[in-house]
């Protein structure tokens, strides 16, 4: 059996081409789940909601709740609440999710979804809620970039470290997304890297973890890299967008979708791995074909949390990724113009919470003007207040040189900096206290 989920904004019956296609590839029982055509739309809607609504729904349709027992296509947002809906009810082990197909899905952002009423309605979906000017307010907090939604999310069904939600014997889990933007007046919401409205970065399910840890020794600060718990297969696919490879507007543009499709729903655990190298390897293919064209180039969604070490939150601060000159401490200022210029194509600080930021690095260029010249990088962090401006309390970040900055060798910059993939970073750093902030006077005894 396969269930079919739409994503924001969408309807049901949207799906009617591809569950043609499927039929025509000899795949049947296709079940769409209606959660209500338009609830994405709605401002009061939550994803929890949504998780509910859809748990309610999957029982009154009478549909398996035994332990891999369906097959799940999903689309965009549909990732998302999939995703909520298995580690909200579900146990790894008790999960009725077997293969799970993602078509352009949005498991970290989109870069729309900051974007305000008018554009989203009028570029986007032309107003077509049910409810004027709204957009589903809360759904697009949990879509933004860098959101805290999609950061919570990722530590439980990724990096959980005896937790394993996706791979052999669990979820057998295939993402497929565009390369292509729209055409038409929607092509104003294409950006490089992206098939229109969701970055193939944040579409790959496979994402890294990053911890800096300024806070315990800050003139030599340390580095912890963390890999995912779990393997899902992923393939960019060229001239497809954000609605083609869903087989909506006359989509699908590649030969290969329908093929890759198929292949996505009949995959078993003892093939699995096979599958994954075989779409890793289509997806280098694919990424030479489209190398040297600016919009199809290999980003990284680097998201970045920083907090203080007591746990709480930093939103005040300014990151800053550079080079040194060869042999010297000195900055330069040539290959880390490059580096703001060049590598870091976009900065987005989340309109949640502002200690999330999402900054979009194109990894092409990073390889071919710094890993090839076997030049490291450094990393440093600038946060308010500085305690020498207030002399009470604050955070002792101030410039290149004046505290530890963390050294990323040629060797590791491959490993860390990786084109469509999302790597998650958390930056610790010390809150600091002047001595006068507290002080015990001993009293004389008369």
């Amino acid at each position: 059996m396969i269930v079919l989920l739409h994503g924001w904004s969408d309807r049901s019956e949207s799906f009617k081409p591809l569950v043609r296609e499927l039929g025509k590839l000899g795949l049947h029982d296709i079940v769409p789940i209606y959660l209500g055509d338009y609830v994405s739309m709605d401002d009061d809607v939550t994803f929890d909601d949504i998780v509910q609504a859809m748990q309610a729904a999957w029982k009154k349709a009478g549909l398996p709740t035994s332990p891999r027992s369906v097959d799940v296509i999903v689309h965009s947002t549909g990732a998302l609440v999939i995703r909520h809906w298995m580690t909200a009810r579900y146990k790894p082990k008790t999960n009725p999710v077997r293969r799970l197909l993602m078509l352009a899905p949005a498991n970290f952002g989109s870069h729309l979804a900051h974007k305000g009423v008018s554009f989203l309605g009028r570029i986007v979906k032309g107003f077509k809620s049910d409810r004027l000017f709204h957009t589903g307010a809360k759904i697009l907090r949990g879509l933004e970039l860098a959101s805290p939604y999609s950061w919570e999310l990722a530590r439980k069904d990724r990096f959980q470290p005896e937790v394993r939600w996706y791979g052999p014997g669990r979820v057998l889990t295939t993402v497929l997304v565009g390369t292509d933007g729209y055409g038409g007046i929607s092509a104003a919401a294409n950006t490089n890297g992206s098939d229109g409205t969701v970055l193939v970065s944040t579409a790959n399910l496979d994402p890294a973890f990053v911890r800096f840890d300024f806070a315990t020794t800050p003139s030599q600060p340390q580095m912890v890299m963390l890999d995912v718990n779990g393997r899902t297969a992923f393939c960019r696919i060229p001239k497809e967008n954000h609605a083609s490879i869903a087989c909506k507007d006359d989509g699908p543009k590649h030969p290969a979708t329908l093929q890759l499709i198929r292949q996505a729903l009949q995959v078993d655990d003892a093939g699995f791995e096979a599958h994954c190298q075989a779409l890793a390897t289509l997806n280098a293919q694919h990424r030479r074909a489209e190398q040297g064209k600016a919009y199809t180039q290999g980003y990284q969604n680097m998201v970045i949390y920083v907090e203080d070490d007591h746990g709480r939150p930093v939103r005040d601060y300014f990151v800053e990724v550079f080079a040194k000159q060869a042999g010297k401490d000195a900055v330069d200022d040539r290959l880390t113009g490059i580096v703001q210029r060049e590598v870091m194509a976009s900065v987005h600080v989340n309109q949640v919470d502002s200690a999330f930021r999402s900054l979009k690095m194109n990894c092409d260029v990073l390889h071919d003007k710094l890993i090839r010249g076997m030049r490291p990088l450094y990393l440093s962090i600038t946060a308010h207040p500085e305690i020498r401006d207030t002399g009470s309390v604050g955070y002792s970040t101030l410039a290149y040189n004046d505290i530890g900055s963390i050294r990323i060798d040629v060797n590791e910059l491959g490993r860390i900096f990786s084109g469509d993939r999302t790597l998650f970073v958390q930056l610790v750093i010390k809150r600091m206290q002047a001595e006068s902030l507290a002080r015990f006077t001993q009293a004389a005894m008369t």
